[in-house]
């Protein structure tokens, strides 16, 4: 994947913007900061420029991301006979987009996919792919190609993006370029302790039961070291899947550990997968294997079956790529 984004995708884009008044864009599935942010500050950007501009995710916000300016208007719905054009951010692969577009027709309705994973292939009918730390940037960009000023509304979205996908300009992945974005983020207004204080350091009570029986259960076997949620267990403490947002990143701290895991069994009998690895260790295509995608050291994927079957299905896998990277 090129490092830049390609000016004819962007052209393309911006001819596609002029066709239409009705847009709806669509974060990925379990959403994280990235995601929500790059789909807020599209959409405020959008709303600048005269459309309408909606959000759309299969699954709620989790609770780190409350404090987003207009993050109560995400919907769980596929598209409508208004939307005209639907947008995919942060969205590796169609499956991601959730339940409402996997199978779903989008008919005359042109796809544009703004995304940064390297196991993006290109799905859309127009795609803004480039290899940055935050698809955040990508949608900066593409602010920038449509000659939409920045406000601090869009720029606190964008910084949240880049923020949470470098994990506070902490991993391998972060660049020169990700800080000057986010300096200039900064200078339109967005308010970076803010946003990292919401990020990093406020969770519900009701999580720590939820972590407790996450860590008392994580075993660490030939470099892997993973940790599930039944859906039982869920329901019996009251919280969602937000309730393991963070959680595999501190796994992934483990010192013995190559790769962390962490699977959360979902109301429909999908399990999520979370994936993190040390620099060097690439599960991005495990993920791609079974059904997702994402970075060499975060990705993830959501599987149907039962979570014993999935759990020996993705141990097996993540240690033959271990093998073959020793």
């Amino acid at each position: 994947m090129q490092k830049t984004l390609n000016p004819t995708s962007l052209n393309e884009f911006a001819k596609a913007l002029d066709q239409v008044e009705h847009v709806l864009i669509v974060a990925h599935v379990d959403p994280d900061g990235d995601a929500i942010g790059s789909a807020l500050g599209l959409a405020w950007a959008l709303r600048a420029r005269g459309l309408r501009a909606h959000v759309t995710c299969q699954d709620p916000p989790p609770d780190s991301m409350t404090f987003l300016p207009g993050v109560g208007a995400f919907a769980t719905r596929g598209p409508q006979e208004r939307d005209e054009l639907v947008i995919a951010v942060d969205t590796s692969t169609r499956r991601r987009m959730g339940q409402h577009y996997v199978d779903h027709n989008l008919g005359h309705r042109p796809l544009v996919v703004i995304d940064h994973h390297m196991t993006n292939v290109g799905y859309g009918d127009i795609n803004l792919l480039a290899d940055v730390p935050a698809t955040a940037m990508l949608v900066l960009a593409a602010i920038d190609h449509l000659e939409i000023p920045l406000d601090p509304t869009m720029a606190t979205c964008l910084l949240t993006g880049i923020i949470t996908d470098t994990q506070g300009f902490r991993t391998s992945n972060t660049t020169p370029e990700a800080f000057a974005v986010a300096h200039r983020l900064m200078i339109a207004g967005a308010r970076l302790t803010q946003i990292t204080q919401w990020v990093f350091y406020r969770r519900a009570a009701s999580t720590l039961p939820v972590w407790g029986a996450a860590l008392s259960g994580a075993t660490l076997n030939q470099g892997v070291l993973w940790a599930e949620l039944p859906l039982d267990l869920q329901r019996q403490q009251g919280v969602g899947n937000s309730a393991n947002s963070g959680l595999v990143n501190f796994f992934s701290t483990v010192r013995e550990a190559q790769v962390a895991m962490l699977l959360t069994e979902q109301e429909d009998g999908i399990i999520d997968v979370s994936l993190r690895s040390k620099p060097g260790v690439d599960v991005s295509g495990v993920a791609r294997a079974f059904g997702g995608g994402g970075h060499p050291q975060a990705a993830g994927c959501q599987v149907a079956g039962r979570l014993v079957e999935v759990r020996e299905n993705l141990l097996e896998a993540l240690h033959a790529s271990l093998g073959e990277t020793v």
